[in-house]
């Protein structure tokens, strides 16, 4: 969320200026702001179109602008075709799993037999070392089957993943936003390479704004969270519903620069406003009058 210093030390300076309390209601001057993201590419390169202007309105899931993505393609391609040899080789060991399986429980069968029949002296023990020699070996090509196709499973589910993140970096090449907003920052060009993780435009939610003012430790006892607040806007005969979202655990000094030896010792909270602003009519950095309605 971007912050804005220079806008929070305004309202401060106009709360030791302008603000006004009585038994029923508080008064502060602040100023508005609204929830600011930084819209990043999380597939960077060369880009090729920027879809949205400064100054203009977007909304959820609108196009902001698309990157190239030419040799992720390809990338893309060659992994699919990798992926293809590795299913037919995986076919291969299956079938070869299958064979060695099914020779491994012959001989097993057969040598088990002539065990039996060596301890009542019916068989050689010529034979039975030699259907030992088979056995160990149908029982070896067995496990190396079974390795093989372990090595080729490994490498499929490696290729998949590849593929998988290929097409996400694909998908996010075409860069959308994610809330509805203002567009008050366009960080890059068309024609332009854009590293990952870099913004692309900022984008302001004026729909859900926020403000803060700051209430003595006589007043605090009388501020709780959800609490109702006006919010009183110059030249416009309308107010605007707001309510308390946060109150600061810790006091603090006012600013340094003020008027009286009174207000510079003087500790204060901050309160956090939430604003309802669904047409609009608050902009960012707008001076407001917040009222603390005391019932």
């Amino acid at each position: 969320m971007h912050f804005n210093y220079f806008s929070l030390f305004l309202a401060m300076i106009l709360f030791i200026g302008c603000q006004n309390s009585s038994g029923n209601n508080f008064l502060a001057t602040a100023v508005v702001e609204g929830t600011a993201v930084r819209v990043a590419a999380q597939t960077g390169g060369y880009i090729l179109n920027v879809c949205v202007e400064e100054g203009k309105d977007v909304e959820l899931g609108q196009i902001i602008a698309v990157v190239d993505t030419e040799k992720l393609i390809y990338q893309l391609q060659q992994i699919e075709a990798g992926l293809e040899g590795v299913m037919v080789q995986r076919q291969i060991n299956l079938n070869t799993v299958e064979r060695a399986t099914l020779d491994y429980e012959h001989i097993k069968r057969k040598y088990k037999r002539y065990q039996d029949l060596y301890k009542k002296n019916s068989a050689s023990e010529q034979v039975l070392d030699d259907l030992k020699q088979a056995y160990d070996a149908a029982q070896t090509l067995l496990e190396n089957a079974q390795q093989s196709s372990k090595v080729v499973g490994s490498k499929q589910k490696g290729l998949e993943a590849q593929r998988k993140l290929l097409q996400r970096q694909i998908k996010d090449a075409t860069i959308i936003a994610p809330l509805s907003g203002t567009v008050t920052t366009k960080y890059f060009e068309v024609g332009e390479t854009i590293p990952t993780g870099a913004a692309v435009v900022e984008i302001i939610d004026l729909g859900k704004m926020w403000t803060k003012v700051y209430v003595s430790e006589l007043l605090l006892p009388k501020v709780q969270a959800g609490q109702r607040v006006e919010i009183r806007i110059d030249g416009i005969d309308q107010t605007l519903a707001g309510n308390i979202g946060w109150i600061s655990p810790r006091a603090e000094f006012t600013p340094k620069n003020i008027l009286t030896e009174e207000s510079r010792t003087s500790l204060v909270y901050a309160v956090k406003v939430n604003i309802d602003n669904p047409d609009r009519i608050l902009k960012h950095g707008m001076p407001v009058e917040v009222v603390l309605i005391f019932d």
